[in-house]
């Protein structure tokens, strides 16, 4: 006789067989996510420094060193309350190339202005030196009114004193910044005595044109020759008129020549009237045995003044 089961033990069988039931999530309305991280402030100073540059032209690159700097302790001392470290490490560098770029374009726009006024003051190109007369342009008309008598060239000086090299021959032309002849005089003797040089001063002029043809001729062999280990210093007669008349160099003749005693005075001079034509073959014999002191037969004597200089 078989048993009977209850629907409650039969229930409870069917679920042991199934095994365990999972119950749905229940849904906490007080649960909530973390909160997301709170973003650090920037640094006001750290914005304007890589700001400043684009806006404030030479002063706003200085203004951007400042302030990056400026940032840096800022952020540094507040610790981890700011941000913008890295920008204004950035401003700053952007700041300190533009500063620079800016200092060079300054000074170039200056160089540029100073050598414009200098061509306005010194102009050469349409100078017409005495005796020579315009050439009028190819096709046009000549006229037969009176024209005025040519007028003087004004005379071109050089400012800065320039020094180079043709071949033996140390080449040194006073520039008329020199605060005093006998000064510069002084230095080159002493630049002469440690190089081993025989010192000459040369008197010239701009209108000279045996100084000219010397100056292109000092390439000769000839020249070469005579003049070598020579520190030939030529001094423009109109620029130190009176520095050349407070040395005892007379001057009334160009080219002039001369050897200096040790207070600076000449002890030994000739001209350009030495020679004929001024060619090497006329020059180098005679420039090379004054520089040497061997030069006797002269066409010009001259004496020696006791209280300095000499007299052609």
């Amino acid at each position: 006789m078989s048993e009977a089961i209850s629907p409650r033990s039969a229930l409870s069988r069917v679920a042991r067989a199934e095994g365990p039931t999972e119950l749905p999530p229940l849904s906490d309305p007080y649960l909530r996510g973390p909160r997301p991280p709170q973003k650090k402030p920037l640094s006001t100073l750290a914005l304007t420094s890589i700001l400043a540059p684009f806006v404030g032209g030479p002063l706003g690159s200085v203004a951007a060193i400042v302030f990056g700097w400026a940032a840096r302790r800022e952020i540094t001392g507040v610790g981890t309350e700011r941000r913008g470290y890295v920008l204004a490490t950035l401003g700053m560098g952007l700041g300190i190339c533009l500063t620079v770029a800016w200092g060079a374009a300054i000074a170039f726009g200056v160089w540029t202005m100073e050598r414009r006024n200098e061509a306005r003051l010194h102009p050469i190109a349409n100078v017409v030196t005495v005796g020579e007369t315009a050439t009028p342009p190819e096709g046009s008309v000549e006229t037969t009114e009176p024209t005025s008598p040519p007028s003087k060239a004004v005379p071109v000086f050089q400012k800065e004193t320039m020094v180079r090299k043709e071949g033996t021959v140390t080449i040194v032309d006073v520039g008329v910044s020199v605060s005093s002849l006998s000064q510069e005089l002084a230095k080159e003797r002493a630049a002469a005595a440690a190089a081993g040089e025989t010192l000459v001063v040369m008197t010239t002029k701009n209108e000279c044109v045996s100084c000219r043809s010397l100056s292109s001729s000092l390439g000769d062999p000839l020249m070469q020759t005579a003049l070598a280990h020579v520190r030939l210093v030529r001094v423009d007669i109109d620029a130190f008129d009176e520095d050349l008349t407070g040395l005892k160099m007379p001057h009334d003749h160009v080219p002039g020549f001369f050897l200096l005693a040790p207070d600076l005075y000449p002890r030994d001079a000739i001209d350009g009237g030495e020679w004929d034509e001024d060619v090497p073959a006329n020059m180098a014999p005679v420039l090379g045995a004054f520089v040497r002191g061997k030069y006797e037969t002269r066409r010009q004597s001259f004496e020696p003044i006791q209280n300095g200089g000499i007299k052609l």
